[in-house]
């Protein structure tokens, strides 16, 4: 079993892969897909969705977006709903009550509208919206752009094809974790309609340009009161930077690599000897002395180390010599027994180790010690007969 220090980086990635999104005012299932760890960090998100209309049940929720988990804590999401019913078109719920700024209307069955939300703490259940007018997201079976952008106050606007169709007055923070496509039910009834729903060309801005991901992974998510088991909708690639997201769909578990744009190799040389551990998404794998590994571009590799001490090779070693880690160097440089790199070209790792040669030294001193002492006696003993006979 590996030591426990190679535990962190596991328990890293799994909170950052299976972080729950924030609930609606009622329980939703939902599904998708994260964006690569390189889309960390950003300051907006963008996403082509298939606009899919159909007759949606009453009283349901059905929604598609991106968006961010926000490193102030808040959360950010832009897409297009089919949610039947009288609804206000702008406000807020704040603790469970609609705070209505903006009209009301009857939104029909099949009546797809864009819809945003930004929740200043996704732990809460308090969040501002605002959906469009009728048909706002296109007709049946039409592409069109989502994106949550940065504009010139430094607070958030909401593009549809380009143009702003809304803005929030908070701050903008960079995001915490990768940009996130997602299909978004009602639960308590998994065989009811969602989507399915296509999202193309997931990007991300990084504070200079756009970028497009390189790799998909699967997640999904339900609420506390509703078992996950029951959520049967699915996420699937269908091309480079593409996937269909909702009803009879296949189902991944969770942290599972949907696609790439290619992988990238990482070479890892660590000391004769030694085991060490490589996670990248949601496995773990063993490996000795090194390991020249072929991983998903733009995701995180974490290489641990289960102790700072080993065994120093050859006749040193036998003679008792122990050699300490020191830290890593190459394309990334630590001093801590876990090394997290970024996989976006080729990268190599070694961990660098200084020999402490105490037990061997003080062994040599003594054997010398010893062999002068016998050398010593051995000297005098042949000249005592010669004294004698003075």
């Amino acid at each position: 079993m590996p030591p426990a220090g190679w535990l962190i980086p596991l328990l890293l990635l799994n909170a950052t892969f299976f972080q729950a999104t924030p609930l609606q005012t009622t329980t939703t299932f939902k599904v998708g897909a994260w964006g690569d760890d390189a889309s960390r960090n950003n300051y907006g998100v963008e996403v082509s969705i298939e606009t899919h209309t159909y007759d949606s049940a009453g009283n349901s929720f059905n929604y598609f977006w991106v968006g961010d988990d926000l490193s102030d804590g808040a959360f950010i999401q832009f897409g297009y709903a089919l949610e039947p019913g009288v609804h206000c078109l702008r406000g807020e719920v704040s603790a469970g009550t609609l705070i209505c700024s903006g009209p009301t209307e009857a939104i029909g069955n099949s009546d797809a509208r864009w819809e945003w939300q930004y929740w200043p703490d996704f732990s809460k259940m308090g969040f501002y919206f605002g959906i469009g007018p009728s048909e706002s997201a296109g007709l049946n079976n039409t592409f069109h752009e989502y994106a949550i952008f940065t504009n010139s106050q430094n607070t958030w606007s909401f593009l549809f094809e380009n143009e702003t169709v809304a803005q929030t007055p908070f701050p903008v923070s960079p995001s915490m974790d990768p940009a996130l496509i997602v299909s978004e039910g009602s639960a308590g009834n998994s065989s009811q309609q969602l989507g399915p729903a296509r999202f193309d060309a997931l990007s991300y801005y990084d504070g200079s340009q756009w970028r497009m991901v390189d790799s998909l992974v699967s997640t999904s998510y339900c609420g506390i009161s509703i078992a996950c088991v029951a959520n049967e909708y699915g996420a699937t690639a269908v091309g480079p930077n593409s996937i269909i997201i909702g009803s009879g769909i296949p189902r991944w578990p969770d942290g599972t690599l949907l696609w790439t744009s290619q992988e990238e190799r990482v070479d890892v040389q660590v000391h004769p000897g030694v085991q060490f551990f490589v996670t990248s998404l949601s496995t773990t794998q063993q490996y000795t002395d090194s390991a020249d590994l072929v991983l998903p571009k733009g995701m995180f590799a974490y290489v641990s180390l289960p102790d700072t001490d080993s065994s120093t090779p050859g006749v040193l070693g036998w003679l008792g010599a122990r050699d300490h880690f020191q830290g890593w160097e190459g394309s990334v440089v630590s001093g801590n027994l876990t090394a997290k790199i970024l996989v976006d070209s080729n990268e190599s790792i070694t961990a660098v180790w200084t020999t402490d040669t105490t037990i061997p030294t003080a062994m040599l001193l003594i054997t010398l010690v010893f062999a002068f002492g016998v050398a010593a006696i051995t000297f005098a003993k042949r000249r005592s007969p010669k004294l004698a006979l003075r």
